[in-house]
């Protein structure tokens, strides 16, 4: 949610809550319990609120989206680890000596395949960013961003699927199946 709606949100709430505040200035009225329920749930709206602007409005010095890429990232360094612990239990001839190649001196990676970037026509954009990227489009284009930097189908599907349990996407959207499609053209 951008800042300036969380701001509107603010106000409207205090507008909401003057005249409920009125009732309790006035010595001659006595408010009544409905009146001190509604008080407090204005105030525990608007108390809320405040809360996520300050949140926001601290994160927003670092990035818009930079606290959910880097989850993102957090999550596919966990999935590696766990690739990497899996693939050195498969293969137990290895002695512990060897050390393997740097990546620079393999030439299966130095001559990696150049993949175009991503090309997403617009209306898919508008619907990617609505339905997938809950309506942020910063968010949208960084992980664009990312998926265009990774340079297997293996880092990329990762990727995916991280951005898949963040924003929860269901497994069977026919939208998520579009993106994944969209960015599984970019590797073939």
């Amino acid at each position: 949610m951008s800042l300036e709606k969380v701001l509107q949100k603010i106000h409207g709430e205090i507008k909401d809550l003057a005249p409920t505040l009125e009732l309790f200035l006035d010595d001659t009225i006595q408010p009544s319990v409905k009146d001190c329920e509604t008080l407090q749930q204005q105030l525990v709206l608007l108390q809320e609120n405040i809360a996520i602007y300050k949140y926001s409005k601290l994160n927003k010095e670092i990035s818009p989206s930079f606290n959910i890429h880097a989850k993102v990232s957090q999550k596919e360094n966990e999935v590696k680890t766990v690739i990497r612990v899996t693939e050195q239990e498969k293969s137990p001839e290895e002695t512990p000596n060897e050390t393997p190649a740097p990546e620079e001196s393999n030439p299966a990676t130095s001559n990696r395949k150049k993949y175009p970037n991503l090309l997403i026509n617009l209306n898919d954009k508008f619907r990617f960013i609505n339905e997938l990227f809950a309506q942020n489009s910063s968010e949208y284009h960084i992980a664009l961003e990312q998926l265009n930097n990774l340079k297997n189908w293996s880092d990329t599907e990762i990727y995916l699927n991280s951005l898949k349990s963040l924003y929860e996407w269901p497994n069977n959207s026919e939208v998520a199946k579009h993106f994944y499609s969209q960015v599984k053209k970019r590797f073939d």
